[in-house]
C-alpha cells in the first residue's frame, strides 16, 4: 500500500469510528492522523531504501514493527497522562493502522523485530538508484490491475475525494448560513 491507500482509508477509519463514537466528536486531530498515517515510511523509506540502500535495502524496517508500535503508544499513554493531550494517541494508533494496512504479518521477521532475529529482510540490488525505486513503486502501484495495491490506492483516493467534498460542502453551508 502506498501514499494514498495509507492517508485515505487510515482518514476514513477514524471518521467512521468519530461518527459511531460521538463522544470523540471534535476530539481527533487529523492532523496527526496524518502523520500517523504515514509515520512508519516516513521512517523507514529514508533509513532502508536511501542510507542503507548498500546492506539493507527494506523501506520496512524499525517503524514496521510491533516494538516500534509499543514504544510510540508508552510514550503517547504517559503524555496522555501527564498533560491530557491525546494527540499521540492518535498518532500511535494511525501507525498501526498503518502496520494493519501493510498486512505486516506476512513479514514475522520484521513485524516481531528483535524477537525473530536482528536483521530484516534484504532485497540487495533489486533497484539501481532512488529513483528507479520510485519508478518501479509508481509503476506497480498505478498499473490497473486487480491487486491489493492498486485497490488500495483507488479505495484510498475515492475515501479522501469524498471526505475533502464533505468539508467543502460543510465549510460552504456554514457560509451560506453567516452571510
Amino acid at each position: 500500500m502506498f501514499f494514498f491507500g495509507h492517508l485515505g482509508i487510515t482518514l476514513g477509519l477514524f471518521k467512521f469510528i468519530e461518527h459511531k463514537l460521538p463522544f470523540l466528536k471534535g476530539r481527533i486531530d487529523y492532523t496527526t492522523v496524518i502523520i500517523g498515517s504515514m509515520l512508519p515510511d516516513l521512517i523507514d523509506k529514508p533509513i532502508g531504501r536511501i542510507i542503507f540502500s548498500e546492506t539493507i535495502d527494506n523501506g520496512r524496517i524499525f517503524a514496521h514493527t510491533i516494538l516500534f508500535f509499543i514504544i510510540l503508544s508508552s510514550v503517547a499513554f504517559y503524555i496522555w497522562k501527564r498533560k491530557k493531550d491525546s494527540r499521540f494517541l492518535f498518532l500511535s494508533s494511525a501507525s498501526l493502522c498503518h502496520l494493519i494496512e501493510d498486512k505486516m504479518w506476512e513479514v514475522p521477521e520484521t513485524l516481531f523485530w528483535p524477537i525473530m532475529g536482528w536483521n530484516f529482510p534484504s532485497n540487495t540490488g533489486t533497484y539501481s538508484n532512488i529513483f528507479d525505486y520510485f519508478l518501479t513503486l509508481f509503476i506497480y502501484a498505478y498499473t490497473p490491475t486487480l491487486d491489493y495495491v492498486f485497490l488500495s490506492e483507488i479505495i484510498g483516493l475515492t475515501i479522501i475525494v469524498v471526505l475533502v467534498f464533505n468539508y467543502l460542502k460543510q465549510k460552504d453551508s456554514v457560509y451560506i448560513y453567516d452571510t
